[in-house]
């Protein structure tokens, strides 16, 4: 299985915009499902402050990753990570891949900090994180209600230094 990972383009907008479809079928809960529709997604494309990059397996979108960097001048150093994986392509290592491929672009682009906020019901991302390199830096409280679980969940808080 050969995976390609890289930018974003708009001829992707298709591809993408069915993989999110497939996450927000499955009550995925992340940040990606609360897009309403593909113009969002494509004014994403046409942004300055994001950074968008998929992982492709035989023109299926298998994995997409969306970096938004801080808007304010004293904030564009820093970039929060929002990552999903295809459901039958998890467990693969595709988000660790990706986040890897992303990381290493922003860091050439002058972010030197990358933000992860993720559920601390969320073992699989937390462990991938760690994986990266990425350290806990705390946490918000009762954050996040998930309704399969019935209680709610904290929103843990992961960063990332990216310069040499």
């Amino acid at each position: 299985m050969d995976i390609v990972y890289r930018p974003m383009h708009l001829s992707d907008l298709d591809g993408v915009w069915r993989f999110l479809e497939t996450i927000k079928e499955e009550n995925s809960q992340v940040s990606l499902v609360d897009i309403p529709d593909k113009e969002e997604l494509k004014s994403w494309l046409e942004s300055e402050s994001l950074f968008l990059y998929i992982a492709e397996c035989d023109d299926l979108i298998v994995g997409f990753l969306r970096a938004t960097r801080g808007s304010e001048v004293y904030k564009r150093h820093s970039a929060i990570l929002s990552i999903a994986t295809h459901p039958e392509y998890r467990n693969q290592g595709i988000a660790r891949e990706l986040t890897n491929t992303g990381l290493e672009d922003m860091k050439k682009d002058g972010i030197t900090i990358a933000r992860a906020y993720i559920y601390s019901d969320n073992i699989t991302s937390i462990n991938t994180v760690l994986k990266l390199g990425f350290t806990f830096g705390g946490s918000v409280l009762m954050h996040h209600y998930n309704d399969k679980l019935k209680q709610y969940v904290d929103d843990l808080i992961f960063h990332k230094i990216l310069r040499d």
